[in-house]
């Protein structure tokens, strides 16, 4: 039985948390000393760069996740998990016996995986310095003196001239990490007869390198000669029945694997059929690596923002997870790992904050309206700094009292699905006094225990959402945002609600001092590096600063919106 440890571990003496897997007793005969590599993430974005480590197989596969207790740690075991489990799957299926077509696509994956690392900066060209004269050096040609030497020894025809031409070459490719990283156990033939490929298929790598570093960026000529790669996973064997078979059975798998937002649902599908539409096609098993890029390309010339934490991150998120569950989707590469469209603000497009003749203009106009959202929405933003969506989707049963008799707001998911960004967005709040004066707790008891902004007088909430229905509180959002646009505050880089969590961010401390850790924590900002993931303030210190904010006294002195215009 395989044990299974389903979080990082702690280890004496260090602060990084540890990844700890027990290899399973019946297979330690075969995997003891080995080498096992994987790829683990960098960062916790969705598009994050890898990096490898390697480690001798022992009772215990065991090593550092290289960081504490955090969210990155947390993504780099789940990341380990799911590479040392399709390993060790491998191990117990046994050596698998390779066709030369099979052995020919593997091979190509070695020169595609080279290609994607060295081709957009090719092994550097030098001048040198000889007895008679300058002489050009690549350390391409290093590289072709190696792959000479592992030729000679798979002359040998010995099981050491191939473990040697194997070394010799591990420069330019780790065969054992590349074969590990992918679950993959050969026999003893097929591991033979790849390492008897190998030189040619790096010579080819070289040749096209070559051409990359004198600026030749045409077509790759060896791409097409490989056959695709099917990974021989168990699921293979069964059947390809339970493959996805276009891009919609890919999105609805990751759909269904956790909760996701009916936003992001939406967003995503216009996302996917954007690419679909570029690529001509709808099958993720046909997307190559250029496709990838050719696309990445057309959406910069289009002149859109934000391309890598958007399009490409929403396709990456989709084959990373294709590429975890392979044996049932069949995935086995993710085309868009590593593509990043990388852009530069530019001056003059940054988000700026309201000003505070703008904030005392809002309030002042929120506390002359009837409809509820208009009236107390935009004082909630103001007095929690919240995201706008947060407080849409507050029912009366998340307006609390903290141990001290505070009324506060739970800012969590609403019961009728409504979601927060993230983790560290749920946090309670103690509520402004000046919003208790104005009778906010007595329209809160007005809406039963229902939500306080939607649902009808009765406050009713919506009945079972479909998954990519967008909650009630997104039309509520709008509304107010609109209606903040008709008070005169037109300016495009002020949004008409967010900008409220830019201004609350400065002048909270301005106006009652506390430090930047605390007005995080009320607005529900992630803590920035994991001593301040520690920091945990009560609500009495919130309400002591939130208190500082002199909401009424905003609103007491707003201008006249013609005032402001003239600003």
């Amino acid at each position: 039985m395989v044990m299974r440890i389903s979080r990082p571990m702690k280890r004496a003496g260090t602060k990084n948390e540890q990844f700890k897997k027990r290899v399973p007793t019946a297979l330690l005969p075969a995997l003891r000393g080995k080498k096992f590599s994987i790829y683990l993430p960098e960062t916790t974005a969705p598009d994050s760069a890898t990096y490898m480590v390697t480690v001798t197989l022992s009772d215990m596969i065991t090593f550092s996740l290289g960081a504490p207790a955090s969210r990155l740690a947390k993504v780099r075991h789940a990341a380990a998990l799911g590479h040392v489990e399709a390993f060790l799957e491998a191990a117990q299926r046994g050596p698998e016996d390779l066709s030369h077509l099979e052995i020919t696509a593997l091979l190509g994956e070695i020169h595609k995986a080279l290609l994607a690392q060295y081709e957009a900066d090719p092994p550097a060209r030098h001048k040198i310095l000889v007895d008679d004269g300058v002489e050009e050096w690549s350390e391409l040609s290093e590289w072709r003196e190696m792959i000479s030497d592992a030729e000679v020894g798979i002359l040998t025809l010995t099981p050491q001239g191939r473990a040697a031409a194997v070394a010799r070459v591990s420069r330019i490719v780790d065969l054992d990490a590349f074969l590990s990283a992918r679950a993959l156990v050969l026999s003893e033939k097929s591991y033979r007869d790849l390492v008897e490929g190998l030189p040619a298929a790096l010579r080819r790598v070289v040749e096209t390198l070559g051409q990359r570093s004198h600026g030749n960026y045409a077509a790759d000529p060896y791409a097409a000669q490989y056959p695709q790669w099917k990974a021989k996973t168990t699921a293979a064997r069964r059947s390809t029945d339970e493959y996805v078979k276009t891009f919609d059975d890919l999105f609805d798998r990751w759909k269904a694997a956790d909760k996701r937002a009916a936003s992001t649902i939406s967003t995503w599908r216009g996302y996917l059929a954007r690419f679909t539409k570029f690529v001509g096609h709808d099958d993720p098993h046909r997307v190559e690596r250029v496709d990838a890029l050719r696309w990445k390309d057309a959406l910069v010339a289009e002149g859109l923002k934000k391309i890598s934490t958007t399009y490409l991150a929403a396709l990456n998120t989709l084959y990373r997870f294709g590429l975890r569950d392979s044996e049932t989707t069949g995935i086995n590469r993710n085309p868009f790992e590593g593509v990043k469209a990388p852009q530069k603000a530019v001056a003059g497009t940054r988000r700026l904050p309201f000003t505070r003749p703008e904030v005392a203009l809002i309030l002042s106009a929120a506390r002359k309206e009837t409809l509820a959202h208009l009236r107390w929405i935009p004082w909630l933003q103001a007095q929690t700094g919240s995201r706008v969506a947060e407080i849409a989707q507050l029912w009366a049963t998340m307006v609390i009292t903290d141990d001290a008799g505070n009324p506060c707001l739970n800012i969590t998911t609403a019961p009728d699905g409504g979601s927060l960004k993230n983790e560290g967005s749920e946090r309670v709040v103690p509520i402004h006094p000046d919003l208790i004066a104005d009778g906010f707790l007595e329209f809160v008891k007005t809406r039963g225990k229902g939500p306080l902004f939607y649902g009808g007088s009765k406050g009713k909430a919506a009945i079972q959402l479909r998954d990519d229905q967008k909650h009630p509180s997104k039309g509520v959002s709008n509304r107010v945002g609109t209606w903040v646009r008709g008070l005169g505050i037109t300016d495009k880089r002020k949004g008409p609600t967010h900008s409220f969590r830019h201004w609350f961010k400065s002048e909270l401390p301005h106006r009652s001092g506390c430090n930047i850790l605390l007005v995080n924590a009320i607005q529900g900002h992630s803590a920035e590096g994991d001593a301040a993931g520690y920091y945990h303030p009560g609500t009495p210190e919130m309400l002591k600063a939130i208190s500082k904010l002199d909401l009424k006294g905003l609103a007491d002195s707003a201008p006249k919106a013609e005032q402001l215009a003239d600003a």
